[in-house]
């Protein structure tokens, strides 16, 4: 969608910085008219200005320190302060659109970490939730474990399937003893001692 790509904000933070410009123009205009804002508004600041500039420039070219600094005549004195009076209205704005911003963006990160943080809590909240009931489940299986422990000790259950196998306790009445035990009586003429039949 094209106001994701390209949010509302930002474009009313360009449309100000436009504005801006016009208003700016139209402060220097009225300032030049106006002589209040001749005297007390334009030109002390361009004075300072001119000033600080000379300064600078004879420190940055190793000239020394000037004696004098000669003033600005009154045109460019007017000329130079509604300038600076135009970028200080133009800087001005972009500072406040800025900071605006700026907090736009902390809040918005401070709801992502607020959302991030509620996550996390419902999710240790499911994960304690699940710890509970694989402990219950467990001292179920236990009990469980131990009813059936307590049943095979009281009766003497045996599986079904043991009675049915032919080596099991069930004996047929036909069925002969396989093994003849061995005597000592002489008289026993078969000679056959302690072997199996035939």
């Amino acid at each position: 969608m094209v106001v994701g790509a390209f949010p509302a904000a930002k474009l009313g933070v360009l449309a100000m910085k436009q504005i801006s410009k016009p208003v700016a123009n139209l402060l220097k205009a009225r300032a030049k008219n106006s002589p209040f804002f001749r005297k007390y508004v334009c030109m002390p600041p361009a004075q300072f200005y001119n000033w600080m500039e000379v300064k600078t420039k004879m420190w940055a070219l190793n000239l020394g320190k000037p004696t004098t600094v000669p003033v600005l005549n009154e045109a460019m004195a007017i000329e130079l302060g509604a300038n600076l009076l135009g970028e200080i209205v133009i800087f001005t704005i972009g500072a406040g659109l800025l900071l605006l911003e700026y907090q736009r963006q902390v809040r918005k990160e401070a709801n992502k970490e607020e959302m991030a943080l509620q996550e996390k809590l419902e999710l240790q909240a499911t994960i304690n939730e699940l710890n509970f009931q694989v402990q219950r489940l467990d001292t179920q299986l236990r009990e469980v474990a131990r009813v059936t422990a307590d049943l095979e000790s009281k009766t003497s259950w045996k599986p079904k399937i043991l009675d049915e196998l032919p080596f099991g306790n069930k004996k047929n009445k036909n069925e002969q003893a396989l093994y003849i035990p061995a005597t000592s009586d002489p008289r026993n003429a078969s000679g056959n001692k302690g072997v199996v039949s035939s």
